[in-house]
């Protein structure tokens, strides 16, 4: 079990739920009490690439934000789902930036010259061979959302590409179905007494 405490690092990490523009004057924001890293994850490499943050009061919805839904286990996302992906990026932008991506399947991804390879069963490819659409530098953490019958679901996290929108060169995802036990155990781990 990873976890980091926020309480000892400065400055501390802060939350700003339901904004789509860079105006924080709107937006609520929520201290993070603390921070849990998988702990088959390293800064060297790309695979197991997921954390949470707990926050110290939960979020309050109002009519215009709803909550993303965490995939049930087993679930599959048919390759070539349309589905969104969503970030600020590095851009100059103040407005928050979308895009519809459709997903890839692992074979598709790691052909030789997509990704030789090097995607394993907890990443998911979405976007387009030919390029053009991606997420970019800065999205990093960010959803990759399908639409479900009734709900959405959160499919995969901005993890990682080459370039940005290159042709063979889609983005890279942290595939949440596979990593379900594990956001689950961290849910269940007790608040810290700070």
């Amino acid at each position: 079990l990873h976890s980091l405490t926020l309480s000892s690092l400065t400055p501390s990490w802060t939350v700003h739920a339901g904004i789509v523009q860079q105006t924080l004057s709107s937006a609520h924001a929520q201290a993070v009490e603390q921070i849990f890293y998988h702990d088959q994850y390293q800064s060297d490499g790309v695979d197991y690439d997921i954390a949470l943050m707990r926050l110290s009061q939960p979020l309050a919805f109002n009519g215009n934000v709803e909550p993303i839904c965490l995939p049930h286990f087993g679930e599959d996302f048919e390759e070539g789902s349309m589905c969104w992906i969503s970030g600020w990026g590095s851009t100059s932008s103040l407005s928050l930036n979308a895009a519809q991506v459709a997903l890839l399947s692992n074979k598709a991804c790691n052909r030789a010259e997509v990704y030789q390879g090097f995607i394993s069963p907890r990443m998911i490819c979405a976007g387009y061979l030919a390029g053009g659409t991606d997420s970019c530098q800065g999205d990093s953490g960010g959803p990759l959302a399908c639409e479900g019958p009734s709900v959405w679901k959160l499919v995969g996290a901005t993890s990682w590409g080459i370039g940005c929108a290159e042709p063979n060169k889609p983005g890279v995802y942290t595939r949440i179905t596979q990593l379900l036990s594990w956001v689950h155990q961290q849910m269940e781990v007790p608040c810290l007494t700070l």
